[in-house]
C-alpha cells in the first residue's frame, strides 16, 4: 500500500491558547491572558506561518478553509486577528470563497470587533455558547451568561454576519431532560445557522475530573444521556437543522467545511502550540507550552512536539474510523485512488459484520451509517482502527 502524492485542497487550523478563564469541562491548552504575553505569542505565530511557508509545506496546495480555536480567538484583538490572517493570505494560496472561521466567547466581542472581522474576509463566527440557562453556565464556570450570548447575537447580525454557529452541551451534572429542552428551544430561537449538540464527557486534568475523582460530582446515568441524545436530534431536525455529523446540525448549505475536512481525510496544517496537523501522510502535534514555542521559533525550527510516521494502511483505517461519524459515511473510490487498494476488500469482514448487524449500509460508492448506527459512531470506529 502506497500514498499518493496529494494536490487536493487544504485546511488551515490556528490555535490561539488564552482565555479569560478556563471552563470546568474544557481540556485544551489555554494559558491567562496579558497583554505583553499575547504580543509574544503573535510575533512567534507569524514567524512559524513564515518558516512553513518557507519550508514549502503546503507545495502551493489551495487553502480553502482556515479555522481560528482555542482558546479564545477572540482574546486577541480584531487588529491581531486579521494581522494573522493576512499572513496566511501573502504566504499560502488561500481561496477566494474560503470559509474562514472564528470561535468567539459571546462576552469578549463587540460591535466594532466584529465589523472589523467581517470587513476583513472572516465569515463564519462560532459561538462557545455551552448552555441557555445561567444556572448551568455558572456551574462550568462560565465567563458569560445568557444575557452576553443573547447580545452576541444580535450584534452579529446587525453588522453582516450571515453564518454563525452555536455550541450547546448536553449531559451536563445535573441537568434534567427538562431544562435541556429550554436550552435547545432557545438556542433555535436565536436563529443561528449551526449547531453542535455535544455531550458532556469528563477530560483529564479539568476541574470535573477532579470533583468526580473526589466524589464531588454526579455523572448522568448512560440512559438518560442517550435520551438527551435522541431528545436534541428531534429537536433540531423538527426546526429545520439537517444533521450531517455524530454532533452537527446545520442549516441547508451551513455544514461547516473546515470540520468535515477531519472527517473526509482531508489534510491540514496546524498552527500555534498543541496545534494538531496532517500532512503528507504524517500526524504531527506542536509543543504544549508557550515558552518552547517560543524558544523552537526563535531558533528558526518548526515547534514540533510529537510526530508520527506516515503509514498508508493506519491512514486508510482512520479515514474509515472518521468518516463514518458523518451521515453521508466513507466515499470509497477516492480512497482507493488515494491508497491504491480496494476498501471493500480491505475491510471485508467488518463491512459484512456491520451491515448484518444494520449498523452500516451500502449505497453506491457509500458506506454509510445507518440511523441507530450514527449514535454508535465510536464503537464503530473500533472496527476499523
Amino acid at each position: 500500500m502506497s500514498l499518493a502524492l496529494r494536490q487536493d485542497p487544504i485546511g488551515l487550523y490556528l490555535h490561539i491558547p488564552f482565555c479569560e478563564r478556563r471552563c470546568h469541562f474544557c481540556a485544551f491548552f489555554t494559558q491567562g491572558y496579558r497583554e505583553e504575553r499575547a504580543a509574544a505569542f503573535m510575533t512567534d505565530l507569524l514567524a512559524e506561518i513564515r518558516i512553513h511557508a518557507e519550508a514549502g509545506s503546503l507545495r502551493g496546495r489551495t487553502v480553502e478553509t482556515i479555522y481560528f480555536g482555542g482558546g479564545t480567538p477572540t482574546s486577541l484583538s480584531a487588529t491581531q486577528l486579521i494581522e494573522i490572517l493576512d499572513a496566511c493570505r501573502c504566504h499560502f494560496t488561500v481561496d477566494r470563497s474560503a470559509e474562514i472561521s472564528v470561535e468567539a466567547n459571546p462576552a469578549s466581542v463587540d460591535k466594532g470587533m466584529l465589523m472589523a472581522l467581517s470587513h476583513a474576509g472572516f465569515n463564519r463566527l462560532s459561538f462557545g455558547a455551552q448552555s441557555l440557562d445561567d444556572r448551568e453556565l455558572a456551574a462550568i464556570g462560565s465567563p458569560h451568561g445568557v444575557s452576553d450570548i443573547i447580545r452576541a447575537v444580535e450584534i452579529a447580525r446587525k453588522v453582516g454576519w450571515r453564518n454563525i454557529s452555536l455550541d450547546m452541551i448536553y449531559g451536563l451534572p445535573g441537568q434534567s431532560h427538562e431544562r435541556l429542552r429550554g436550552n435547545l428551544d432557545a438556542a433555535i430561537g436565536l436563529e443561528p445557522e449551526h449547531i453542535s449538540f455535544y455531550g458532556f464527557t469528563l477530560e483529564e486534568g479539568t476541574r470535573f475530573a477532579r470533583d468526580a475523582e473526589q466524589g464531588r460530582l454526579d455523572r448522568q446515568p448512560d440512559g438518560l444521556l442517550a435520551e438527551m441524545y435522541q431528545t436534541g436530534r428531534d429537536s433540531l431536525q423538527n426546526a429545520g437543522y439537517s444533521q450531517y455529523e455524530v454532533s452537527n446540525f446545520s442549516r441547508p448549505g451551513y455544514a461547516c467545511r473546515h470540520n468535515l475536512g477531519y472527517w473526509t481525510d482531508r489534510e491540514w496544517l496546524g498552527l500555534g502550540p498543541s496545534a494538531h496537523w496532517y500532512l503528507k501522510g504524517e500526524r504531527a502535534s506542536n509543543v504544549e507550552s508557550l515558552e518552547e514555542y517560543h524558544r523552537s521559533l526563535a531558533g528558526g525550527a518548526l515547534p514540533i512536539g510529537e510526530r508520527e510516521a506516515a503509514d498508508p494502511d493506519l491512514r486508510l483505517r482512520e479515514a474509515f474510523a472518521f468518516g463514518l461519524r458523518k451521515v453521508a459515511g466513507v466515499q470509497l473510490s477516492p480512497l482507493k485512488q488515494r491508497y491504491g487498494v480496494s476498501p471493500r476488500e480491505r475491510f471485508r469482514e467488518p463491512i459484512e459484520r456491520l451491515t448484518t448487524g444494520g449498523w452500516v449500509e451500502i449505497k453506491g460508492d457509500w458506506l454509510r451509517p445507518t440511523f441507530a448506527g450514527l449514535a454508535l459512531a465510536d464503537s464503530l470506529a473500533l472496527d476499523f482502527l
